[in-house]
């Protein structure tokens, strides 16, 4: 069921200003946090083995190979329509001037005779994109992540994502990993695809960071692997998607409409 909700501000009371501003209360599920560590460990004792064991598990889908293919990749790009290939092109495009325009020069200063600062930008190595599936795609969250990676100049760069019920990709996914060029993509998601990066198994490669939002389940094992010495690190624990849009009688319906749908591809309905 979608969370949207219409509020006419002029007709609301003040007690109703203040609630419709306050941000959801967020409950944890206590259990959570024992079997997420269950999952990291078991992922980094058998590898592969649990990796495709859980996505049996979770996402009812037995794999034979968790490693995309290449011609599964050119497949999904080629049942992606025209249309839908020229606007992520263009989001690309968009997010490369962006990111170029953040790119420093380093900075050298002899700060009093003797004592030299310095501050550069340096590439991570190795990073892992973390992509959601859920109830619908989310090729904008492959791009928001694999441009400021390739921009940077990241030397390797693994993709994961959950797969659907037939064990295949989103075609819009792969078509958003086709133009902006990954190839290094795993059919894994939930807790233990973090794992995976964290730690490595024989098909998904150890990363130095991973990057993504996702579940209480992925957000919890991120704050895990961070914690661990032998882990890796994270941007931040991601919460759900909240947007709020003010709008009154000189608004353009056109933004308004842009700004909903900004946040309408995580709910299918």
């Amino acid at each position: 069921m979608s969370l949207l909700k219409y509020l006419d501000w002029s007709k609301l009371s003040l007690q109703e200003r203040k609630e419709s501003l306050q941000r959801p209360l967020l409950e944890q599920n206590k259990s959570i946090p024992g079997q997420v560590s269950e999952i990291l460990s078991t992922v980094k004792s058998q590898g592969d083995l649990a990796l495709k064991d859980y996505t049996k598990k979770y996402d009812g889908v037995a794999l034979e190979n968790l490693k995309i293919t290449e011609e599964e990749i050119l497949f999904g790009y080629s049942q992606t329509s025209q249309k839908i290939k020229d606007s992520l092109n263009v989001a690309i495009s968009n997010l490369k001037t962006f990111h170029k325009a953040q790119i420093t020069k380093p900075l050298k200063i002899e700060t009093m005779p003797g004592v030299v600062c310095e501050k550069r930008s340096v590439p991570i190595d190795k990073v892992g994109l973390y992509i959601p599936g859920g109830t619908a795609p989310l090729p904008s969250t492959l791009m928001m992540l694999g441009v400021p990676a390739l921009v940077a100049g990241c030397k390797e760069i693994a993709l994961v994502t959950p797969p659907q019920k037939d064990g295949s990709i989103h075609p819009m996914i792969l078509t958003a990993a086709f133009l902006l060029g990954l190839k290094n993509i795993y059919k894994c998601g939930g807790a233990q695809a973090i794992a995976a990066l964290a730690y490595g198994t024989e098909s998904v490669p150890k990363v130095d960071k991973i990057f993504g939002p996702g579940n209480t389940w992925v957000t919890e094992a991120k704050m895990q692997v961070a914690y661990d010495s032998n882990g890796a690190a994270i941007d931040m624990p991601a919460g759900p998607s909240e947007v709020l849009v003010i709008a009154d009688a000189d608004a353009q319906p056109e933004f308004i409409a842009a700004d909903l749908l900004s946040q309408a591809e995580h709910d299918s309905s």
